[in-house]
């Protein structure tokens, strides 16, 4: 459980992570838009269900993103080893070999993100996906827009996303998606809050713009004017950052925020 990692939640959880601005505003994008990745980008898909299969595909491809289909896990093992896709989007329940154990093979081998597909009747199985080495957990049946987001992770591991940082007694290594605060694990943070820390942290003693943070992680998403300001609130709780004086990350009123890294 000493893995520190990034995760979206079920929407079917009554504890979710993300302000619900961030569910909101799914809307199928215009055939020439792209997300923020290299060209090409390849999502491997493992879910036994059809219709899932050719509905993503087809959604997908309105942000130029190409899906290789497999109907079960032991397919996904042999397609991952032989394609390297740039993200693996594996569901919970599939036959032969079931997701959390793809997803622990294909962690020990490749250090693509890997993403469980988690429906109404797997909620159980986020807790051990996470501990397994799972990138992210999304609701499935899935949303194209949540999924086309996820492949930032994979944008960032090729300009170096996977490259520890270290502030002062505060260390954050994505590729084995954990944090230490004095050498000790922190919890978890989802995909918001890890991706928020690492930009912080990449630019630390500097001022990041409240425009800069919106556009690198949500685009267009972040509608609500507070939705920067809680993910703030929340990271600093995850790193016992005092809320009212906070020391680690502060508050440049009418600007943005700066990570000051905390005193050893």
């Amino acid at each position: 459980m000493g893995a520190w990692l990034s995760t979206t939640r079920p929407r079917s959880s009554s504890a979710a992570d993300e302000p619900a601005d961030d569910a909101a505003g799914d809307q199928i994008v215009p055939a020439q838009t792209r997300i923020p990745l290299g060209s090409n980008p390849v999502v491997l898909l493992a879910d036994a269900d059809e219709r899932i299969r050719q509905g993503l595909s087809a959604q997908l491809a309105k942000y130029q993103v190409s899906v290789v289909h497999c109907a079960d896990g032991a397919t996904a093992l042999l397609e991952a080893g032989l394609r390297k896709p740039d993200v693996l989007l594996v569901s919970a329940d599939l036959p032969v070999i079931d997701g959390a154990t793809v997803l622990r093979l294909v962690r020990r081998r490749l250090s693509i993100p890997v993403v469980l597909g988690v429906g109404p009747d797997d909620t159980a199985q986020v807790a051990p996906a996470l501990a397994a080495g799972a990138s992210a957990c999304v609701a499935r049946p899935y949303r194209p827009r949540e999924v086309a987001q996820l492949l930032s992770l994979a944008d960032r591991g090729a300009r170096g996303w996977d490259q520890p940082l270290v502030c002062g007694p505060l260390t954050l290594d994505p590729s084995s998606y954990e944090v230490r605060m004095h050498g000790m694990s922190t919890a978890r943070l989802p995909l918001r809050e890890f991706q928020l820390l690492h930009l912080l942290m990449l630019h630390a003693e500097k001022v990041i713009t409240r425009d800069r943070i919106r556009a690198e992680l949500w685009g267009e998403g972040a509608r609500r004017s507070n939705t920067i300001t809680v993910h703030i609130r929340r990271l600093r709780e995850r790193l016992g950052d005092d809320p009212h004086h906070p020391e680690i990350i502060q508050t440049v009123r009418g600007v943005g925020y700066r990570l000051v890294p905390p005193s050893s």
